[in-house]
């Protein structure tokens, strides 16, 4: 009785398994077209890829870049100048101080990439075709021309952590739809031409870290305005037309560790009382609020393969630093004891490039720009390094068999 059962058991057993078999490979036979088609689906993307950058080489001045190597060449896109690859696909699009020119086309917009950083160029028009970039976590516009107003389809890029639209002729009012862009930790807009309010409810999005809005000609009253944006990391306003006085809640923030409102009309004794034992890199209290930061720049270092540390120490070394003769100086006592010995490291490495390549430097945004171009540079040689070691082959020169 026994064998029989187990003799049944086994017949069910193979059933089952002859069942699932079946069904597993009428699913496979249905898969494999759709397999097929995926692969065109990709070649398609691809080529369609090549036309957009193709559109923007064109519409940018690409034989008058600084570097255009691979461009329109039938060379895989990962060997093209300032593209990153995954899978076929684009993530990263950086071409930051290449000399781009004219207008971005509307044909960008089929891009699906991550970062798309376009800094330091001389592009002028409007970014309104952007809003169909839905995977774009960092959009990077920073010392262009782009002028008129910032789109409110901006609002609707959902996948947006960094934006960037500092130092370009943006006018009027910053929409309101900006409120939407959950996900956002970084908004600049300083030095264009922006108007009016602050939108009510910015400083309520939940991963908002940095807003740098200074040099504009922004209204309002600094409690009504700015009062929620105490659980910030960083917060510029410098160079606007606030008025009243600066909330306790700023003062008191554990949450906000840079603050820069010189240039508004703040209450004038509070400037001369004003606390500021809570930020980095300040030690004094009691110094007013206009000689105390001097000049408070952001770092627009790429805050994606950066520390929250180093984010810190670029903060306050760029704080402390001011040009002479068209080289750097340090201000060091704006500077914490346990970063002075690497702030003047800072200073003597990029001082000696300049005097080694007879250059100079006439702004910050100079120096800057050459910050964070020596970053990248960082960066890209780390990851090439990183390669090498995960293809020893390579590394010693060995040819796979």
């Amino acid at each position: 009785m026994f064998d029989v059962a187990q003799s049944f058991k086994k017949r069910l057993l193979c059933s089952i398994v002859t069942v699932i078999l079946m069904v597993g490979g009428t699913s496979s036979l249905k898969m494999f077209p759709s397999q097929y088609a995926w692969g065109n689906d990709r070649e398609g993307a691809q080529e369609s890829d090549r036309d957009a950058l193709k559109a923007l080489y064109q519409a940018t001045g690409g034989d008058d870049w600084n570097h255009n190597e691979g461009w329109l060449t039938d060379a895989p896109l990962e060997d093209w100048y300032g593209l990153r690859v995954s899978d076929g696909r684009i993530t990263h699009l950086e071409l930051d101080d290449n000399n781009l020119t004219g207008e971005i086309p509307k044909e960008i917009a089929t891009l699906d990439v991550h970062i798309l950083d376009l800094r330091w160029n001389s592009i002028s028009g409007g970014i309104e075709h952007l809003k169909k970039m839905k995977s774009v976590g960092s959009l990077l516009l920073s010392a262009n021309n782009f002028s008129g107003q910032i789109p409110k389809s901006l609002g609707d890029m959902t996948s947006l952590m960094r934006l960037d639209l500092s130092n370009n002729q943006f006018t009027g009012s910053m929409p309101n739809r900006l409120t939407r862009l959950k996900n956002l930790k970084v908004f600049a807009a300083h030095s264009n031409n922006l108007t009016g309010k602050i939108p009510r409810k910015l400083c309520d999005l939940p991963e908002l870290q940095r807003l740098v809005l200074s040099n504009n000609a922004l209204t309002g009253s600094v409690t009504d305005t700015i009062v929620k944006c105490a659980k910030l990391y960083h917060l510029n306003l410098a160079n606007n037309q606030f008025e009243g006085n600066v909330p306790e809640e700023l003062i008191s923030s554990k949450s906000l560790k840079w603050l820069d409102l010189r240039g508004n009309e703040i209450n004038d004794e509070q400037k001369k009382v004003f606390h500021v034992k809570y930020f980095f890199g300040i030690s004094t209290p009691l110094q007013p609020l206009g000689k105390l930061n001097g000049l408070t720049l952001w770092s627009r270092a790429s805050f994606m393969y950066f520390t929250s540390e180093t984010q810190s120490a670029d903060v306050q070394t760029f704080n402390a630093v001011s040009i002479e003769d068209g080289l750097i100086e340090v201000i060091e006592e704006r500077v914490p004891s346990r970063l002075i010995s690497w702030t003047r490291d800072m200073k003597e490495f990029v001082n000696s490039y300049l005097l080694n390549s007879d250059t100079r430097i006439n702004t910050i945004m100079d120096f800057e720009r050459m910050w964070a171009k020596g970053k990248k540079a960082l960066l890209t040689k780390t990851l090439e390094n990183l390669d090498s070691m995960a293809n020893p082959e390579q590394t010693f020169g060995i040819e796979k068999p």
